[in-house]
C-alpha cells in the first residue's frame, strides 16, 4: 500500500494546496494540461466574438444571439444523447471538440473570404464555449472516484485558469498582428493540442483515484432508456429534484451573468465610439483582452489558493454557497456606486469566482453519479439551461430597453433580485446533497468513501 515516502516531489508540492496521493501527480498534470490547452482555444476567440459582435450589430443585437442559441440547444441536446448511446464515452471529448476545430479552420476561411460573421460566429462560440467546457468536466468527473474528485478538481481546475488567463494574454497581444480570423486558425490548433493529451488521461489515474463502474443496474438501466426517448439528458433531469434544483442554478445564474455583461457592453460601446471613433472594434479587442486577463488571473489565484482548501474545510454545500453571496455583494456596491469602473471590477470578481469556486463545485456534484448522468445531465446544464438564462436575459433586455428611462441600473437591480434567488438555490441544492449523500457532505481527506452507487440510486428517486 501507498503512503507518504512514496510521494513524488511533484505531489509533495501539489500538497501544499490539496490532499494528493502518491501516484496521483501524474494525472494531475495530464488533467491539467488538457485543460489549459482547451480553455487558451477558447479564450483565444473570446475577444474576436465579442469584437465582431459588437462592430457589426451592437449590444442589443449581441442580446439576441445569446437568447437564440437556447433555442438551438433545444435540439443539439437530443443529438448529444444520441451519441452518447452510440460512441464510448471515453472517446466522446475528442470526437466533439474535434467537430468544433474543424469549424473554426471553416469560418476563418470564410471571414477571410469576406462574409460578415459577427452574428453567426457570436453564437457559435458561445456553444463552443460551453460545450467543450462541458465535455472536460464530464470527462474529469468520469474518470475520477467522489474522493479523489472532490480532492482534486481544484487543483485540476488551475488548468482550466491558466490556460483562460494565457488565451486571453495571447489574443489581446496578437489581434492586431493575426487578426480575427488568424486567431480562430491558433484556436483550432490549440483545441487538437488538447484532444491529443487527452489520449493519455484516464490512464495516467491510479487504480485507487479512478470512478468505480456503478453496480445499481436498475437505476443504469432506468437511464438507459430515458436516452432511448427524444428527451435525452432533459428526461434524465425531470426526474430528480436534486438535478431540477441545478438547472435552476444553471438558469439563474446566467440570466443574472449575461444581463451583467449585456450592462457591461453597452457601456463599452459608448466608451469604444467616444474615445476610439476611427477603430472601436481594435478598441474593444484590446478592452476584452484585458478584462478576459484580469478574470482569469483573479480566477487562477482563487483557484490554486482557496478552492481545494474551502471544500475540504467548509464542505460542499456550504462552498456552493459563496460565489452567490459574492454576486449579491458587488451588485449591491455598483447600485450605490453607478460608474463604469465599479461595474468592471464587480464584474472581474463575479467571473472569477464564478470561472474558478463555483464551476469547480458545481461538478464536484455530479461526482456520485452514473457516467450516463454525468454526460447527459451535464451537458444539458451547462448547454441549454445555462442558454436558457441567456435567453431569459435577451427578453429582460429587450423589454427592458423599450420600457424603462435608465434600464442599465433597472438591470442592476434586477440582478440584485435575482442573486438573492440564486443563493437560495444554492441552499437549497446543499441540503438536498446532503439528504442523497449524506457520507459525502464533507470529504475524506485520507480514504475514499464509499461506493458511487448510493449516489445513483438518491438521482434517481
Amino acid at each position: 500500500m501507498n503512503n507518504a515516502n512514496d510521494a513524488s516531489g511533484f505531489e509533495r508540492f501539489l500538497s501544499l494546496f490539496t490532499r494528493v496521493q502518491p501516484g496521483e501527480g501524474r494525472c494531475i498534470a495530464v488533467l491539467c494540461l488538457q485543460a489549459c490547452a482547451l480553455m487558451a482555444a477558447y479564450y483565444l476567440i473570446r475577444p474576436v466574438r465579442e469584437a465582431l459582435i459588437l462592430t457589426q450589430g451592437g449590444a442589443e443585437l449581441r442580446s439576441y444571439a445569446v437568447g437564440l442559441q437556447a433555442a438551438l440547444l433545444i435540439a443539439i441536446i437530443p443529438a448529444y444523447s444520441t451519441l452518447i448511446r452510440r460512441v464510448d464515452t471515453s472517446k466522446v471529448f475528442q470526437y466533439v471538440n474535434a467537430f468544433f476545430a474543424v469549424n473554426l479552420v471553416i469560418l476563418s476561411l470564410a471571414g477571410l473570404a469576406g462574409f460578415r460573421l459577427g452574428f453567426l460566429f457570436f453564437i457559435w462560440a458561445s456553444i463552443f464555449g460551453v460545450m467543450t467546457v462541458t465535455q472536460f468536466w464530464a470527462f474529469a468527473t468520469d474518470v475520477l472516484s467522489v474522493d479523489s474528485g472532490q480532492r482534486l478538481f481544484g487543483i485540476i481546475a488551475v488548468g482550466v485558469s491558466c490556460g483562460a488567463w494565457m488565451g486571453a494574454r495571447l489574443s489581446q497581444a496578437s489581434i492586431e498582428i493575426l487578426g480575427p480570423y488568424g486567431l480562430m486558425l491558433a484556436s483550432a490548433a490549440t483545441l487538437m493540442g488538447s484532444i491529443w493529451v487527452s489520449r493519455w488521461a484516464r490512464a495516467s489515474v491510479p487504480v485507487a483515484s479512478r470512478s468505480v463502474p456503478q453496480a445499481d443496474a436498475r437505476a443504469t438501466k432506468d437511464v438507459r432508456d430515458s436516452a432511448t426517448r427524444w428527451l435525452g439528458g432533459f428526461a434524465v433531469i425531470g426526474r430528480s429534484r436534486y438535478l431540477l434544483c441545478i438547472a435552476a442554478l444553471v438558469v439563474v445564474l446566467n440570466w443574472i451573468t449575461s444581463t451583467g455583461e449585456y450592462v457591461m457592453s453597452s457601456w463599452l460601446l459608448d466608451i469604444a465610439h467616444q474615445q476610439a471613433a476611427e477603430s472601436p472594434a481594435v478598441f474593444i479587442g484590446k478592452f476584452m483582452g484585458r478584462y478576459c486577463s484580469a478574470i482569469t488571473l483573479v480566477g487562477l489565484l482563487v483557484q490554486l489558493l482557496l478552492v481545494s482548501r474551502i471544500i475540504l474545510v467548509a464542505g460542499l454545500p456550504r462552498a456552493l454557497m459563496i460565489t452567490p453571496l459574492a454576486f449579491l455583494a458587488g451588485y449591491l456596491l455598483i447600485g450605490v456606486f453607478p460608474v463604469f469602473a465599479v461595474v468592471q471590477a464587480v464584474l472581474v470578481a463575479q467571473r472569477s469566482l464564478d470561472y474558478s469556486l463555483l464551476n469547480t463545485t458545481r461538478g464536484a456534484l455530479l461526482l456520485p453519479a452514473s457516467r450516463e448522468v454525468k454526460y447527459q445531465a451535464k451537458t444539458a446544464f451547462d448547454t441549454f439551461f445555462y442558454r436558457f438564462g441567456d435567453l431569459l436575459s435577451t427578453v429582460s433586455v429587450f423589454a427592458g430597453t423599450r420600457l424603462l428611462h435608465h434600464p442599465r441600473m433597472q438591470f442592476i437591480w434586477l440582478i440584485l433580485i435575482l442573486s438573492a434567488t440564486l443563493t437560495l438555490l444554492a441552499w437549497l441544492i446543499g441540503r438536498e446533497y446532503q439528504r442523497n449523500f449524506p457520507r459525502r457532505s464533507a470529504p475524506s481527506l485520507t480514504a475514499p468513501v464509499g461506493g458511487p452507487a448510493t449516489g445513483v440510486v438518491a438521482l434517481q428517486q
